[in-house]
């Protein structure tokens, strides 16, 4: 996940990056922090794109959580992760616009060497996930599939913390992997087999879109 090594060391820089896994956000070698002011242009534009992402993973993975509910309560659920995801997206476009304002900065050269380090990342966190699905379809253990992603997403973000310096993925990585690991000892004990997209769709959904708002919260005053 961090076959980096012949690069030379980067400053940390912040943005939303999130994952299912958003696009990188201020990689343009500028050192920021999780709050919005001093942010330069584009760690403001990163910052949105990846909001934008999160909301729409975030919303899948409501779909993951509400799809063995076949009653009105999961349409509900569906609905108001709909809204939830437009008002992120909303948020989105008001910071990319505030970006215009904001002092352009930063050094591409590392920029783009940060970029290249989120690709790395980004591209072990996908082939993980499709070879742990595959592995499970092919020995008969489809029900921890949604935990396994879970787990995977979980993981990617601590690395996507240091890279960028956002205090927050530690958080939302520590939250997904929990996530992942009550499914898997919950849902035998319980017997359901409910829990096993219930429990991660619907936690993975609330960890995301809480990590939206924070990340977003310049635009909500």
């Amino acid at each position: 996940m961090r076959s980096t090594a012949n690069e030379p060391p980067l400053p940390r820089t912040t943005g939303v990056q999130p994952a299912g896994s958003a696009s990188p956000a201020g990689t343009d070698g500028s050192a920021g922090t999780d709050g919005s002011a001093g942010l330069n242009r584009a760690e403001l534009r990163g910052r949105a794109t990846g909001a934008g992402l999160l909301a729409f993973f975030a919303f899948g993975w409501t779909v993951c959580g509400a799809s063995g509910l076949h009653t009105t309560l999961g349409e509900v659920l569906l609905a108001i992760a709909a809204l939830a995801s437009v008002t992120v997206v909303g948020l989105a476009v008001r910071t990319a616009r505030q970006a215009a304002n904001a002092p352009a900065g930063g050094d591409s050269a590392r920029g783009k060497a940060i970029g290249r380090r989120f690709g790395l990342i980004a591209a072990a966190e996908w082939i993980g996930i499709f070879a742990a699905v595959r592995a499970l379809d092919a020995t008969g253990h489809p029900h921890l599939i949604a935990a396994v992603i879970a787990l995977g997403v979980g993981l990617h973000f601590f690395p996507l913390a240091r890279l960028f310096n956002v205090r927050i993925y530690y958080a939302t990585g520590i939250a997904l992997c929990l996530i992942a690991l009550a499914t898997v000892l919950l849902a035998p004990l319980t017997g359901s087999d409910l829990l096993w997209t219930l429990l991660p769709g619907l936690g993975c959904a609330l960890a995301l879109y809480a990590t939206c708002a924070y990340v977003l919260r310049g635009s909500l005053s």
